[in-house]
């Protein structure tokens, strides 16, 4: 996420605090906050363009990588495992998480690049 004002890509998630910010991330549009200018502003966690690629739900970040679905938690995880949906870990977050969608062009290359 890119800061409007200051064009710095220090930006975290921001807490909802109203019913207004409840409302905007009904509509999909989420707070955060500039870490280096410290404006709070909303906007979308994944652009329109990735919607259709593996993203991480809390921050909308698309480098993900590839782990076991037995690392997994959560009470579904046996039966995502048993169908063989591949497992993603968000690195910044650290959240772990099944998707059938899939990844990236862009990021699927510096996958195998880094197991070569």
């Amino acid at each position: 996420m890119t800061c409007p004002v200051c064009k710095t890509a220090a930006c975290r998630r921001s807490r909802r605090r109203s019913v207004t910010d409840l409302m905007k991330s009904l509509a999909g549009s989420v707070p955060w906050r500039c870490s280096r200018c410290g404006l709070r502003f909303h906007a979308r966690n994944t652009p329109w363009a990735d919607v259709l690629s593996a993203h991480c739900a809390n921050c909308g970040n698309l480098e993900l990588m590839r782990i076991s679905g037995d690392y997994v938690p959560g009470a579904a995880a046996g039966l995502w495992r048993l169908l063989g949906i591949p497992a993603f870990r968000c690195v910044p977050c650290r959240r772990k998480f099944f998707s059938l969608r899939p990844l990236r062009k862009e990021y699927r290359e510096n996958e195998f690049k880094a197991a070569s």
